[in-house]
């Protein structure tokens, strides 16, 4: 069975919180022990990429930015140079309640692409998907270049989309599965919403 990491990115200044995100909680629990959970019985180690050197007690390595200020772009290619595995999930830490079944149909799907990302209501969720190691030159060659808007590298590296709102039954088609927390207003609302 192939062995594959999870990169948790967790490293962003989350200017709009004003806080930290992965550690701010949902019905007590941290956002990045939701998804720590949820992708724990799927791949052979998880990371974290942050500045903060907190995520340490979550029994992970965190590794921060090799080079400061980048974004996503930074983040991912970071987690894809510490990364040991050649697939990789990578995970923003502010998606709480990110599914099984939805990593799983993108690996599936993932198997000649470095890239390969979900589109949910002609949304792209370009910090839920599976990056290959391979794609490491490419991530720092943008870098170099300023070129730092993650859409746009993916689209030039000709990633997959899964258009999930195609799929009928299917038991990650639900908006909560794509929720992103970036206010407090966010988080508040979540909190009210989902229970449990």
């Amino acid at each position: 069975m192939e062995k594959i990491t999870a990169i948790i990115l967790a490293g962003g200044k989350s200017s709009r919180m004003g806080e930290d995100k992965g550690l701010l909680k949902i019905n007590n629990i941290s956002m990045v022990e939701m998804i720590i959970k949820t992708v724990t019985p799927m791949v052979s180690k998880i990371i974290i990429i942050s500045n903060n050197q907190e995520y340490l007690k979550f029994n992970t390595d965190v590794f921060p930015d090799l080079i400061k200020n980048k974004g996503p772009v930074g983040g991912i290619y970071t987690g894809l140079n510490y990364t040991k595995t050649g697939t990789n999930i990578v995970l923003s830490c502010d998606t709480p309640f990110v599914s099984q079944s939805l990593l799983k149909l993108l690996l599936d799907s993932s198997k000649k692409k470095l890239i390969t990302i979900p589109k949910y209501n002609e949304k792209l969720h370009s910090l839920i998907g599976i990056y290959k190691k391979n794609a490491l030159p490419y991530f720092k060659e943008s870098i170099e270049n300023g070129f730092l808007k993650l859409g746009l590298v993916n689209k030039n590296l000709n990633c997959k989309i899964v258009n999930v709102s195609l799929i009928e039954n299917a038991s990650f088609f639900n908006e909560k599965t794509f929720v992103n927390v970036n206010t407090k207003k966010d988080l508040e609302k979540i909190n009210n919403e989902y229970k449990g």
